[in-house]
């Protein structure tokens, strides 16, 4: 069985087609890629943003804020706190400012985590252990990755949190932490931090899950409408030789089929100017021709 048509209309339908569904699906799926590809790159920002936010809020206080209230409470006999925690403590500050921002960027979550932790809730996951290992065994500056929790997938990037002496002051021993830490969390154990030492670090999660199948909806909606956008477009294009061409030819066809067995008195129509409207000229006038000398003969 032949699959290519006899005749022009045919193969010139099966070619325009053919051209259609391909342009269509190429165009669609890379549509569809884009739109999948713009999300990474999206959350890839988002998350860094977060990230650079963090590292220079946690740089901030331990750099400039705490030491700053250490000054002043050693000045002034008025502050009876030895340790203000939502002013010194670089965790409680980062995370009381994210709740604010995530307000903004609704699905992201911030996590600072640490071996012997004073806040139990600050423990690290199993995921957030061995990455805190590789930090310490590749010393890596950064990591970012995607990671599957209980089915789910997450983007989730992280940097090191390394032990500085200010640090001492908090997860040294208990003895000689301040007595408003050592009530508000009652550690059972001395932290024993390390200075120089990796002991935990700061995990931003972004939902990537949700993200990636936002973006394959949205990628599969304007996919499909270029593809089919595609193919109305050629379904005009053989509309319009449809009409222009074909019809007028198969309109010649049958007069021509007609002249040669002798039914030579309808008029050809001729309704352009086009080449097709001059070749119906030519007919018509050989239908003219022809009829008279078989008059003529008569």
């Amino acid at each position: 069985m032949k699959l290519v048509p006899k005749s022009i209309k045919g193969k010139i339908s099966l070619f325009v087609g053919a051209i259609a569904v391909i342009s269509g699906l190429s165009i669609g799926y890379y549509t569809y890629h884009e739109e999948l590809s713009l999300a990474k790159k999206a959350s890839q920002e988002k998350v860094k943003l977060t990230m650079t936010f963090a590292k220079a809020t946690r740089e901030y206080v331990r750099g400039t804020l705490r030491p700053k209230i250490y000054e002043l409470m050693n000045k002034y006999d008025c502050i009876r706190e030895d340790f203000i925690l939502e002013a010194q403590s670089s965790s409680f500050v980062t995370n009381k400012i994210f709740e604010k921002v995530s307000e903004e960027f609704r699905g992201l979550l911030l996590r600072q985590v640490a071996f012997r932790p004073l806040n139990p809730k600050n423990t690290p996951t199993e995921i957030e252990a061995q990455i805190i290992n590789l930090f310490k065994t590749k010393n890596l500056p950064e990591y970012s990755d995607i990671v599957e929790i209980n089915n789910y997938r997450y983007l989730v990037s992280a940097f090191p949190v390394k032990v500085k002496a200010s640090c001492l002051h908090c997860h040294g021993t208990r003895n000689a932490m301040p007595q408003a830490v050592r009530k508000l969390y009652n550690p059972p154990y001395d932290p024993n931090w390390k200075v120089g030492s990796v002991q935990g670090g700061v995990f931003i999660y972004e939902p990537y899950e949700a993200t990636i199948l936002k973006a394959q909806l949205n990628g599969i909606i304007k996919g499909g409408f270029v593809f089919f956008l595609n193919i109305s477009v050629m379904g005009l294009v053989l509309l319009i030789l449809n009409k222009y061409i074909f019809k007028p030819i198969e309109v010649l066809k049958e007069h021509a089929d007609k002249i040669s067995k002798g039914e030579i008195e309808d008029k050809i129509p001729i309704t352009s100017e086009d080449e097709i409207g001059q070749l119906a000229k030519a007919f018509e006038r050989m239908r003219i021709s022809i009829k008279k000398v078989m008059d003529i003969l008569k």
